[in-house]
This record gives structure tokens, C-alpha cells and sequence, in this order.
């Protein structure tokens, strides 16, 4: 973010600082919030004017973390993104969703009936140690970090969590698959790899928005979820037609399947909400 002078820029800093000590203290009066950083209280009431007129303070002084994330560029300046810390956290969650990817791939292989050298299952103690690998960076990052370092850090946690319980829902459909009575065949059997097909290019968009900043990828991930939903909605209808071991088994690839796509995109909305402090909205089912 550029600033046009240091009048500027050390206005911005008190506005986070503020912020950082509602959010932290939860100070019950405007005496002990002036206190707390070291303002005047007749400063400390046009500093608060600002914020409230802003919406990312209200009454009672409660910060609201809608209106924080739309402003995240304004009142971070002290945060400096680009440190060795921060980038240390950031490889960590890729090698994350690398081994959790791998999961999807190898539960997908099974389904289409290929031998694999490392099943989903396989993975998840990998899974996890890579996982445990990120929290740990995350808490590191937390407590070294100004503010919003610790608000960024519940972000990166979220999606952290959302490429383990995908890893997780990929060993639940290749468990699945291992304790088939019987499989699908013919049309059904294609649409449901096509949606195996269409999650990875997801997973793609997914990586282009967090690891890239790419956010013009939030369209083409969305557009890509809308047909998903098409064609699962479309799947359930033909599934019908199977034997009640057949169309139980189907429901869970499928609907287990939804259930990764959802965690991926919602990854991607909020790796968009980290770097742009803009809510993408998200595509209803």
C-alpha cells in the first residue's frame, strides 16, 4: 500500500492500534481504552469517530470483522507480509494441500479401477504431520505477529483445516470404493469421474488465489462449482435406477465428493477475503 506522506501512515497506525486494543483488551470505558494506548481521550473520541463511521467499530466499542476485512489494506501497515516467517507459513500449507491433493487423486484412481502405489489411506499420516507442521507455524505466527497478524492467522487456520478434512473425505470415498459390492458402469460411472475431474481443476483455482494472488481465478472456480452442482443434481436422478447397495454406495462417492469441492472453494473465498479484504460471496447449492 503506498502512502503520500508520514502524517498519513502514522494515522493509520493508530487506527490499528485501536483497533488491536478493543480487540484484545475489550476495554469496558473510553478512560481505560485511552489507557490502554496511550491517547488522549479527546484524540482517542476522533479516532473512534473515524472508525465507527467506517462500521469496523461499534458502540460499546466491539470491533465487527466484516468491516475490518473490507478495510484489512488501511489499517495493516504495520503488518509487513513479506517476511521470511510468513512465507514459511505459506510453503507449509502448500505442501499441505500437495499431500491432501494426492489423497483426492489416488480415492479418484480407485473409483476408476487403476491400482495405486499410495492409497488415500496410506497418505494420512503424512497428511497429518504436514498439517500439524502448519498449526504450528500458525501459533508461531500468531504470537509474533501485530495485529491483524492474529486475525489473518484464524484465516490461514481455516483453510488449513478445510485441506485436512479433504484429505479426510478422500480416504471416506476410497474406503468406499474398497467395500463395493458392486460398481457403477456405463454413463453414471463416466459423470461421476467427470466430477472427480472437475473438483482437481477446482483445487487448481484453489491454488491460484492463495499461493498466487491470482484472484481473477475466483471466477472460473465458480463458474466450474455452478456446473458441479449441475451435474450432481442431474447424477442423482440416474443413480435412482440402481439396486439400494449400488445407489448407497453412489451417494456416498457423490455427496462426499460435494462435501470436498465445498471445503476447496471455501479455502478460495478466503484466501480472496486475506488478500483483496473483499467477500467473494459464495455459489449456492
Amino acid at each position: 500500500m503506498a502512502h503520500s506522506g508520514g502524517n498519513l501512515h502514522s494515522r493509520e497506525r493508530t487506527l490499528a492500534t485501536v483497533i488491536e486494543a478493543i480487540d484484545t483488551e475489550a476495554p469496558e470505558t473510553k478512560a481505560e481504552l485511552a489507557e490502554t494506548v496511550g491517547l488522549s481521550q479527546n484524540y482517542l473520541s476522533e479516532v473512534l469517530q473515524e472508525l465507527k463511521h467506517k462500521g469496523m467499530v461499534r458502540k460499546a466499542y466491539v470491533v465487527d470483522d466484516d468491516a475490518i476485512f473490507e478495510q484489512v489494506e488501511e489499517v495493516a501497515s504495520r503488518w509487513n507480509c513479506e517476511g521470511d516467517q510468513f512465507e514459511t507459513l505459506f510453503a507449509c500449507l502448500e505442501r499441505l494441500n500437495d499431500v491432501t491433493l494426492e489423497q483426492y487423486q489416488a480415492a479418484a484412481a480407485a473409483f476408476r479401477g487403476e491400482n495405486v502405489t499410495e492409497s488415500a489411506d496410506t497418505l494420512e499420516p503424512l497428511a497429518n504431520e504436514r498439517y500439524g507442521a502448519v498449526l504450528r507455524e500458525i501459533k508461531s505466527f500468531t504470537i509474533t505477529t501485530d495485529w491483524p497478524g492474529n486475525r489473518i492467522s484464524a484465516a490461514l487456520a481455516t483453510i488449513a483445516v478445510n485441506f485436512e478434512i479433504a484429505g479426510d473425505r478422500a480416504c471416506l470415498i476410497a474406503d468406499a470404493v474398497a467395500h463395493a459390492e458392486a460398481e457403477p458402469t456405463g454413463a453414471v460411472h463416466e459423470r461421476v469421474v467427470d466430477i472427480f475431474e472437475a473438483g482437481e481443476r477446482i483445487n487448481g483455482h484453489v491454488e491460484s488465489v492463495l499461493f498466487e494472488g491470482d484472484l481473477d481465478a475466483m471466477e472460473a472456480l465458480h463458474d466450474t462449482e455452478k456446473t458441479v452442482h449441475r451435474d450432481l443434481q442431474e447424477l442423482f436422478e440416474l443413480v435412482t435406477a440402481y439396486d439400494p447397495d449400488t445407489y448407497g454406495y453412489l451417494v456416498t462417492v457423490t455427496r462426499t465428493l460435494e462435501r470436498i469441492i465445498h471445503y476447496w472453494v471455501s479455502a478460495a473465498e478466503t484466501a480472496t477475503r486475506i488478500h483483496s479484504g473483499v467477500d467473494p460471496g459464495h455459489v449456492e447449492i
